[in-house]
Parts: structure tokens; sequence; C-alpha cells
């Protein structure tokens, strides 16, 4: 069948679809895509995540018992580290008496006339061994421990003897505390401290009683001078 357009020229481009009515048809399609795309791509990336999330979620509870280990064992090593802390501590405080008492004994002179009636050993920290060597008490000598004894002489020279053989010893010094006389037997009672050098860390466990620093020139003891004094 043929259709015949009937109307007068000029009306007939009216009729007849326009430019803009194709364009309009083609907004259409093009409004829809870029509506949906961002939304479908934003769809997808948040299943992506939801993913990724419920993978994470399964590792860390795969991980707990790791982490519950991790944390135990990091309790132990704390303890450990603590244990270890006290025993160096313990170490490099470690007293050796007996090589104390077998070096005095030692070094004690045979007949001095003088008679040892009490002894007791024990240690001595930094700061009183700083206050005593302000006093001019173990002066140049790193002095770890003390034997504090009390005795009785047959003379004053014999207790300046007995205690001048410590005194010019480098391992040990000398702190003359007091000295009496007894009028009825002509005895003479004393007291003093001999201290004992302490040596390095390095040499401690091969010679306890090595000596440590250089003595410096010895004090007398006085004759009845309470404390650090000199017995001339």
């Amino acid at each position: 069948m043929v259709e015949i357009n009937l109307l007068p020229q000029q009306y007939r481009k009216q009729s007849e679809p326009s430019a803009w009515r194709f364009a309009t048809y083609a907004l259409i399609p093009l409004t829809v895509a870029a509506l949906l795309i961002p939304e479908v791509m934003t769809a997808t990336r948040a299943g992506e995540l939801r993913r990724q999330i419920d993978s994470l979620n399964g590792e860390a509870t795969a991980l707990t018992p790791v982490n519950r280990e991790f944390g135990q064992l990091t309790a132990e090593k704390t303890r450990l580290e603590q244990i270890t802390a006290i025993a160096n501590q313990l170490r490099e405080g470690k007293t050796y008496w007996t090589n104390d008492l077998a070096a005095f004994t030692a070094q004690l002179p045979t007949g001095s006339g003088v008679a040892v009636k009490s002894m007791t050993i024990k240690a001595l920290d930094a700061n009183a061994l700083s206050s005593l060597q302000q006093t001019g008490v173990y002066s140049g000598k790193n002095v770890g421990r003390e034997i504090d004894l009390t005795g009785s002489a047959s003379s004053q020279q014999a207790v300046v003897t007995f205690l001048r053989t410590f005194e010019t010893n480098p391992k040990f010094g000398v702190n003359f505390r007091s000295m009496q006389t007894d009028a009825a037997t002509g005895q003479y009672s004393f007291s003093a401290s001999v201290g004992v050098v302490q040596v390095a860390t390095a040499a401690t466990a091969t010679d306890p009683a090595t000596p440590g620093n250089a003595p410096a020139a010895p004090a007398a003891p006085a004759g009845t001078t309470q404390g650090g004094g000199s017995v001339n």
C-alpha cells in the first residue's frame, strides 16, 4: 500500500520526525546507563569488600590459637627475663666467704702476740665504702666485704704490727676502731675491720682474692682513738 501525503508542502515538514526527537530517544538509554553503571560498580565493589572481610574474619579466627600461644610465650619470656635479671644480680654480688676467710687466715702473722676473739664477715656496699673513703679509710681500695674482729694483744706494738700486716697487703684494707688497756692484766683489747678488696668480674671466677686497685699509702691506727684512726 502506498501512502500519499496530501498536506500542502509547507506543512509536510512539521509532520516529519525532527532530529531533537531522535536525540531524545537516544538520550534515554544513555541516562539509564549513566545511572545503572555506578550502581553496578558500587555493588560489585561492595561484594568484593564483603568477601575480603569474610576472608579476613576467617583468618583471624584461624589465628586465634596462635595469638593465644604468642601471648603465653610473651608472658613466659617476661618471667624468664625477670628470673635471669635476679640471677645476674646474685651472681655479680656473690660473696666468696670461704675464700675470704682462707686469705685472712693465711695472712695472720705467727707469734704476733695477738689473739683474735671474734670475727664477723659482712658485705660493704658502694655508699658505705664511699663514706669511709671520704674519712681516709680504705683509700684507693675497692673493698667489697669487711671482716669485723675483736682481739687481745700483749702490747700496743703487737696490735700495730698485726694491723699493718693487712694494711700493707694490696688484697686488704684496715679500718681501726678502738683499743683499750686492762690495767689489771696489762693486756690490750682492740676492735677493727679488715676490708677485703673486691676484684674485677672477669677475675672473680678464677681468683676471688686477686687484688683490685693499687693501695694508697697505709695509715697506722691510733692508740685509743675511736673510728678509722691510726696506731703509732
